[in-house]
C-alpha cells in the first residue's frame, strides 16, 4: 500500500463512498454475518472508481478522529491504520506533535517506526520533511561535530610538532624514594619518521627553554641528517616572546595549532612507558628518560609501520606515501548535506557554544536551545578555496565558506533548515499565551 500516491480529491470520493455504503450495510441489519461491517469493513467493487487503485486493495472503512471528523481506515494485514492523503499529512503530524496524548517521538527514525505502525499515506521522507520545518525541534538540535580536514601532505623529514609536559613531583617521589618537585618534559617529534626527543627541566621559563630548545633542535637535525623546516605547537606562553626569537634566528618556520596529534599521541605513550618504568624500579629520574625515549624510539609505528629508529634509514617517498595514507584514513567524510546560494541556515553562537563563550553556564546544552540563532538566515554567498594545494602525488584539498548574517562562516557552524512552520510555531505561541499573555520564547539572540 505504500507504492500508491493518496490524493485529496480521490480520497474524498472514497470517503463518500464509504459513508453511503456503511448507511446501506446498517440498513439491512444482515445478522448472518460472520462480523459488523464496522469490523470487517467495506471492499470496493473493481467496477466503481476503477483509476484509484489503492481503494481496490484492501477493506476500507470510517472511524471517528479527534474534533468528530471522520476519517478512513485501510486494513493493512490484520491492522486497520488511517489512511492520510497527501494534503493531510501536515495535518495530522501536527496534531500528533502538540497533543497532550500523543506517544510518537520527535525525531526521524524513531518518529517514523511509531508512525507506519498507526497511518498509510505518510513516507519517510514527507515526514523528515516535516519534522525538519519544525522551530522548536531546530533550535535544540545538537551543535554539528567539527569538520576536519586531512591536513597538508607531508612531503619530507624535518616537520616537527612540539609540547610541554607537566609531572607531579608528589606522585613520582613515592617510587624513586626521595622528595621530587615538579617539573615538566619539552617533547619533539618529527612528524615523518616519528622520532621523539625528551629534555627535562625543572622551570618553563624562557631561560631554560630557549637553550634547550637550541640544543634538541640540533641534536634532532644531527639524527635526522637534514634542516628543521616548520614547528607546529600549541599556543601556550612558552613558546611566544624568545622562544619566536629562536626560530627566527635559525630559519625555522613556526605555527600555532590547536592541537598537534602527532605530538599528542607521543606524549601519551612515552609518559605511560616513563612511569611504567619508574615502577619496575629501573632508575632514577634522568635513567628513566634516556630509557624511556630508547624504548619510544624503538616502537613500532601504525603509520610508517616501522620503528622510529628503522624510520631514519627509510626512504622519505615510502615514509610519506605511508603517513598521508593513514591521515585521509583517520578523518572520516564530513556528512553534512552540502549548502548553496539561497539556502536557509541558523548558525551557530560562539558566545554560547564558541571557546569564548562569555559566561560558564549551561546556556551550551542543546536542550536549553539557546546556541543556534534565533533567526533562519538566508545563504547570500558561497566562496571556495584551497586549503593545501596540490603537490606532486597529492591533490589539492579545498573547502568552502558561507556568508550568512552579515559574516563567513564555516559549514559546520551552520544548521542548514527548509524554513519554519508557521502554523505550528502559532499554535504554540497561543497555547503559551493561555497562561503568560506576554510570552515570549527566548531562544538564540533573544536570550542572549
Amino acid at each position: 500500500m505504500r507504492r500508491f500516491r493518496y490524493k485529496s480529491a480521490e480520497y474524498d470520493q472514497v470517503h463518500a463512498w464509504i459513508k453511503k455504503g456503511a448507511a446501506a450495510a446498517d440498513e439491512e441489519e444482515d445478522e448472518k454475518a460472520a462480523e459488523p461491517p464496522e469490523q470487517k469493513g467495506l471492499s470496493m467493487p473493481s467496477e466503481y472508481l476503477p483509476k484509484i487503485a489503492w481503494a481496490h486493495r484492501a477493506p476500507l472503512k470510517l472511524q471517528k478522529a479527534a474534533h468528530g471528523k471522520e476519517v478512513i481506515m485501510i486494513r493493512e494485514g490484520q491492522v486497520w491504520k488511517r489512511l492520510v492523503h497527501e494534503r493531510g499529512i501536515d495535518g495530522y503530524l501536527r496534531e500528533v506533535l502538540l497533543s497532550s496524548s500523543a506517544d510518537v517521538p520527535m525525531s526521524r527514525d524513531a518518529g517514523y517506526h511509531i508512525v507506519q505502525q498507526r497511518t498509510v499515506g505518510i513516507s519517510r521522507r514527507a515526514f523528515a520533511k516535516f519534522i525538519s520545518k519544525q522551530a522548536v525541534l531546530q533550535i535544540t538540535r545538537d551543535a554539528l561535530p567539527e569538520k576536519v580536514q586531512p591536513g597538508r601532505p607531508l612531503e619530507g623529514r624535518g616537520y616537527l610538532e612540539i609540547d610541554l609536559v607537566e609531572a607531579k613531583g608528589y606522585d613520582i617521589s613515592k617510587h624513586v624514594h626521595h622528595p621530587v618537585k615538579n617539573f615538566v618534559w619539552i617533547t619533539m617529534i618529527d612528524r615523518l619518521t616519528g622520532w621523539l626527543e625528551v629534555k627535562q627541566l625543572l622551570h618553563k621559563g624562557f631561560v631554560d627553554i630557549v637553550p634547550s630548545l637550541r640544543k634538541m633542535l640540533g641534536k634532532m637535525e644531527k639524527t635526522l641528517k637534514t634542516k628543521v623546516k616548520h614547528i607546529r605547537s600549541d599556543k601556550g606562553s612558552e613558546f611566544l616572546s624568545k622562544t619566536q626569537i629562536l626560530f627566527k634566528e635559525l630559519g625555522i618556520r613556526h605555527k600555532f595549532v590547536k592541537s598537534g596529534s602527532r605530538i599528542e599521541q607521543a606524549n601519551k605513550t612515552f609518559q605511560k612507558i616513563w612511569y611504567r618504568l619508574m615502577r619496575l624500579g629501573r632508575g632514577d629520574l634522568n635513567e628513566l628518560d634516556v630509557q624511556a625515549q630508547a624504548i619510544f624510539n624503538n616502537t613500532l609505528s601504525s603509520i610508517t609501520g616501522r620503528t622510529p629508529l628503522e624510520a631514519l634509514d627509510a626512504d622519505d617517498l615510502v615514509l610519506s606515501k605511508a603517513f598521508n595514507a593513514s591521515r585521509k584514513r583517520k578523518v572520516p567524510r564530513y556528512m553534512q548535506k552540502p549548502i548553496k546560494k539561497g539556502d536557509r541556515c541558523r548558525y551557530l553562537l560562539d558566545s554560547v557554544r564558541g571557546k569564548h563563550a562569555k559566561d560558564i553556564n549551561l546556556d551550551y546544552k542543546s536542550y536549553r536551545g539557546k546556541h543556534w540563532s534565533a533567526e533562519v538566515y538566508a545563504v547570500a554567498k558561497v566562496s571556495r578555496y584551497v586549503v593545501h594545494p596540490a603537490k606532486p602525488g597529492a591533490e589539492a584539498v579545498y573547502d568552502e565558506k558561507y556568508y550568512v548574517a552579515s559574516d563567513w562562516r564555516p559549514r559546520d557552524k551552520l544548521l542548514l533548515v527548509p524554513g519554519v512552520d508557521a502554523l505550528t510555531r502559532d499554535a504554540v505561541v497561543r497555547r503559551h499565551r493561555l497562561k503568560k499573555k506576554d510570552w515570549v520564547d527566548k531562544i538564540g539572540h533573544l536570550a542572549v
